[in-house]
């Protein structure tokens, strides 16, 4: 049973994530800092700093948060009844990508850099791990799709579910990069490459 003081903690500390969030999306990454967050969540700097040390810390908790919920109503939208693997595919990726794009671009710029900056090990190993569990549910989706004959058997699930995952990845990233871009152009972009890889690219 959990006691009035985890309670305490955790609701403490849901405030200083919806906080985060709130501010990220109306003031950006960059001016919202532990201050601006703890005025949001009517907590002390001293209070978030004992939470979670840094800011990207909090962006992180912020980006799980999501991403948690992200990943359960994914495996509600596979819907295993369309003959087309890419249309069973689109409908659970486009899960993730709402969730990421959610964020705004300024969250997300900072999200791409911070996960390859060495010095944020901690964030950089929970990315990892949102990672995997998106390429272990793309790759369970592919495995229901193969035993209903709509992927090929001789088809390595692990890597075809690594492979899309990457598909994805990179058009988030032009996502980023490119202001002008829609979410809409996103999708189409995702499904058009996925139609090339269920259908492969013909010569001539």
């Amino acid at each position: 049973m959990t006691s009035r003081r985890e309670q305490k903690k955790q609701q403490t500390f849901d405030s200083i994530v919806s906080a985060a969030d709130r501010s990220f999306q109306a003031t950006g990454y960059r001016a919202s800092t532990i201050e601006v967050i703890a005025v949001e969540a009517g907590v002390s700097a001293g209070t978030v700093y004992n939470y979670f040390g840094t800011k990207n810390a909090v962006l992180m908790a912020v980006v799980t948060r999501d991403t948690e919920h992200a990943f359960v109503d994914a495996g509600e939208a596979i819907d295993l009844s369309s003959g087309d693997p890419v249309d069973v595919l689109m409908p659970l990726i486009m899960v993730y990508v709402d969730a990421m794009t959610a964020l705004g671009r300024d969250v997300l710029k900072e999200l791409f850099r911070a996960g390859f900056d060495p010095a944020e090990s901690a964030l950089m190993a929970d990315l990892v791990s949102l990672d995997e569990r998106s390429i272990a549910q793309i790759a369970d989706t592919l495995a229901l799709l193969r035993d209903r004959d709509l992927v090929s058997g001789d088809v390595d699930i692990a890597s075809a579910a690594i492979l899309i995952y990457s598909v994805v990845a990179v058009a988030i990233l032009m996502f980023v990069s490119m202001p002008e871009s829609t979410v809409q152009d996103l999708e189409t972009t995702i499904r058009s490459q996925l139609t090339h890889i269920f259908r492969g690219i013909g010569f001539g």
